[in-house]
């Protein structure tokens, strides 16, 4: 199976919660051959609501015919369907394939290198709202705070390319998230409240509340 081990310690997940086989089934008969990774996903976590629905959303295998497209497997789609994101049919065959987005499901734009890093960096940006503790509002930063967080927090190493102008996730603890996206924009959570009030501490202090 596909290392998850990031997503459910953020989450605190220990036991897994995903589709049947016969419900991936479903998956496979439109599209054939499906990645490793994707399989994975779906099988392990797929049916977790607090990843896959609080903000964005993963589709569920009864919806994919909805989500019909002639170059890419559309697999997630943003809350106000302002945007999808999809994976080249051309490379079902990968076990790890990169994931591309589109405003108009015309032009698509790589978002992540792979899939796992995908999942990994949409399950923060989900955290974000998820999390038991949350900050609850949004700070836009000026420069030099963007640099005290960079500096100051360590890189969660994943991140999106091109939805809301890029979007970089930042924390010291395994099970919170510091997000920046459209370039200055902060909010952030954690699921531990000694950890949250750590960060809030310092991040309360920075920007202007929007």
């Amino acid at each position: 199976m596909t290392d998850f081990s990031t997503i459910k310690t953020l989450f605190n997940i220990t036991e897994c919660c995903g589709f049947t086989n016969d419900e991936i089934q479903i998956v496979k008969n439109i599209f054939g051959n499906l990645p490793k990774v994707f399989v994975d996903y779906y099988a392990e976590l797929g049916k977790i609501q607090i990843i896959n629905q609080t903000q964005d959303s993963l589709i569920i295998p009864e919806r994919f015919q909805y989500y019909n497209h002639d170059n890419y497997l559309i697999f997630y789609t943003e809350n106000q369907h302002a945007c999808v994101w999809g994976i080249l049919k051309d490379d079902l065959f990968l076990d790890n394939p990169p994931v591309y987005m589109s405003y108009d499901q015309k032009k698509w734009e790589l978002e992540t290198e792979t899939l796992i890093g995908f999942f990994t960096a949409m399950a923060y940006l989900q955290a974000g709202f998820a999390l038991d503790f949350p900050c609850n509002t949004f700070y836009e930063l000026e420069l030099h705070e963007l640099d005290f967080i960079t500096q100051n927090f360590a890189n969660k190493d994943v991140s999106f390319r091109k939805w809301l102008d890029g979007i970089n996730f930042y924390g010291n603890y395994q099970d919170d998230v510091i997000i920046i996206m459209d370039g200055n924009q902060l909010f952030y959570a954690s699921n531990s409240k000694t950890h949250f009030l750590e960060m809030n501490k310092v991040l309360s202090k920075l920007g202007t509340e929007l």
